[in-house]
């Protein structure tokens, strides 16, 4: 930047029309250097072309967009509200393109990154960040989610298709795609993903991710961890036959959890403590404690199970059987105020009732409950006035019923042996219990990513009416998101590096141990420079002037300095 007030020299006063500039930066330059790193537009122009896009093509456009959803995310018309205060070149824009990003510009980049020529970005992107950034690939744990739609779609008919399926946003009246990742145990980072039918089972994608995971790495010999999902005959085959490994939790449908529960319940067990993690809820409460019990336990397939028995887990399943318990009850008593007084043929439908609210509160195991039938005689004068001796009369039969509810106390007694206990399927014959409890406990962290592309990265609601679009837009979050999970890795690396046990990102600068790449970024939402113009001329400009703070981020980024100035 040409023009800057030297160091040592006093201010001067601008002179009657000039012009205050400020060109705000922010923290596009770091986002900027990760998108170089992975050399994004690169690969798209590889795959998609450049010719006849117009003044920007469908590369930088798509990287202009990873931007916006990582800093600012919203409908997409309002983009070219969000791009006009921002500096261009910290976007790698020229002025003239930048005036040409709109939601028409974004929407045919969406378009492209779902045509037939678009498929090979993703393949090729997974091999450019395992690549740059050095990701061990001996683990890889995998997960879905959906992502849910207003509107009809009626014209949703191709593959994917938005339509109703199991919502796990709780929203069973929203249509929805369902959204897969496969994400590395080295930091968390995306390197697949998949955008699927929002009917689509989860028990249906493991195989083609498995197979392109093998084709980005190069080998079989992998490990593929899951939910329950994963564990069907099929699946585990498909990674076995291979000379691939497999961790994920056995179902609650599979024979195998059925026999060893009873067992449990009728006859109890001995567990002994294999791994202890530290309580990450709070500070001060009990650690979580990780039991197994002895026995060599097999599927009929002949994989390894592994029982576990969680503290934590424990005290949760005790905290919701109660909690149903008291659902139930109350809802039983609420019914019992509620009887009919009258008419005998009631008695199926109270019946049906209770049936019912012990099915969805799942405790017919632990309430017994009694319909008992009440008759009561009751006179009836057929005269007006004072009845006599000789007043006609006749007798009149009033059936009443009634709920009595016990808890079943041996029965209850019997589920807490089972509480907290989960079965681990897997196929690592010599690996410790604790350390293939250890990598099925990494689970969670993608988890996280979904998290953050649903929270700070506001993928829904979605505002586009073609579904083609939408599914391209969940294309680019898997980029937005990568970005964020490598920022986030380098930063924590280098504060290993370093020795760092804490950095200021939080409100009121308040410490915290684990940086998120949406911290990360805030600490340079501010940061810009002005100028001075008289008639054309740059008269002087005032310097960036970074913080000690994000000096240090910048560091431990390993982005250069030079950004910013």
């Amino acid at each position: 930047m040409t023009g800057r007030l030297p160091a040592g020299r006093p201010p001067r006063t601008a002179p009657p029309g000039a012009v205050h500039r400020t060109h705000h930066l922010g923290p596009y330059p770091i986002i900027t250097h990760f998108l170089e790193r992975l050399a994004l537009e690169a690969v798209i122009r590889s795959c998609v072309g450049s010719a006849r896009q117009g003044v920007i093509d469908h590369a930088r456009t798509l990287a202009v967009l990873v931007h916006n959803l990582l800093v600012s995310p919203g409908p997409l018309y309002r983009i070219a509200t969000w791009l006009a205060p921002v500096e261009s070149a910290a976007l790698g824009l020229t002025p003239a393109q930048a005036a040409a990003i709109n939601d028409d510009r974004v929407a045919r980049a969406l378009d492209a990154l779902t045509s037939e020529r678009g498929r090979s970005i993703w393949f090729r992107l997974a091999l450019r960040i395992i690549k740059q950034f050095e990701l061990d690939t001996r683990r890889f744990h995998h997960d879905t989610t959906t992502v849910t739609f207003h509107g009809a779609y009626a014209g949703a008919h191709g593959d994917p298709q938005i339509t109703h399926g199991h919502n796990k946003d709780h929203r069973p009246d929203l249509k929805q795609l369902v959204f897969g990742l496969t994400a590395t145990a080295d930091g968390a980072v995306p390197v697949w993903h998949d955008v699927f039918s929002g009917n689509r089972p989860d028990d249906t994608v493991h195989r083609s991710a498995v197979d392109a995971l093998r084709a980005i790495v190069g080998r079989a010999e992998f490990i593929y961890v899951a939910d329950c999902k994963l564990c069907t005959v099929d699946n585990l085959r498909h990674i076995a036959q291979y000379g691939g490994q497999f961790v994920t939790v056995m179902p609650r449908t599979w024979k195998e959890d059925r026999q060893f529960r009873a067992r449990l319940r009728e006859q109890g067990i001995r567990w002994h403590s294999i791994l202890t993690i530290p309580n990450r809820r709070r500070k001060t409460g009990p650690p979580d404690v990780f039991s197994s019990c002895a026995g060599t336990y097999t599927t009929a397939d002949g994989y390894r199970i592994i029982w576990v028995r969680s503290s934590q887990k424990v005290t949760e399943d005790a905290r919701e059987r109660e909690r149903r318990l008291a659902q139930a009850q109350a809802a039983l008593r609420e019914l019992n105020n509620k009887l009919p007084r009258r008419h005998d043929h009631r008695r199926p439908a109270i019946q049906c009732a209770v049936d019912k609210i012990l099915r969805e509160t799942d405790t017919q195991r632990f309430l017994q409950v009694t319909l008992q039938r009440h008759v009561e005689q009751r006179r009836h004068y057929e005269r007006r006035g004072r009845p006599t001796a000789q007043t006609p009369v006749h007798l009149e039969r009033h059936i009443t019923y009634t709920l009595t509810v016990r808890r079943d106390a041996p029965a209850v007694a019997r589920e807490r042996r089972v509480d907290g206990v989960f079965p681990l399927v897997t196929n690592l014959a010599t690996v410790p219990k604790h350390e293939v409890l250890s990598i099925y406990k990494f689970q969670p962290y993608v988890e996280r990513r979904f998290a953050l592309v649903k929270t700070d990265l506001e993928i829904a609601p979605v505002y586009l009416k073609k579904p083609r679009r939408a599914a391209g837009l969940l294309h680019a979050y898997f980029i937005a998101l990568a970005v964020a999970s490598l920022i986030e890795r380098e930063v924590r690396q280098g504060m290993r590096r370093r020795g760092l046990k804490t950095l200021t990102l939080l409100p009121e600068n308040r410490p915290t141990t684990t940086p998120t790449c949406p911290r990360i970024l805030d600490a340079f939402r501010d940061v810009q420079w002005y100028e001075v113009e008289h008639h054309g001329e740059v008269m002087f400009a005032f310097p960036i002037e970074l913080s000690k703070l994000q000096r240090m981020l910048l560091a431990l980024l390993g982005v250069p300095i030079e950004a910013y100035q």
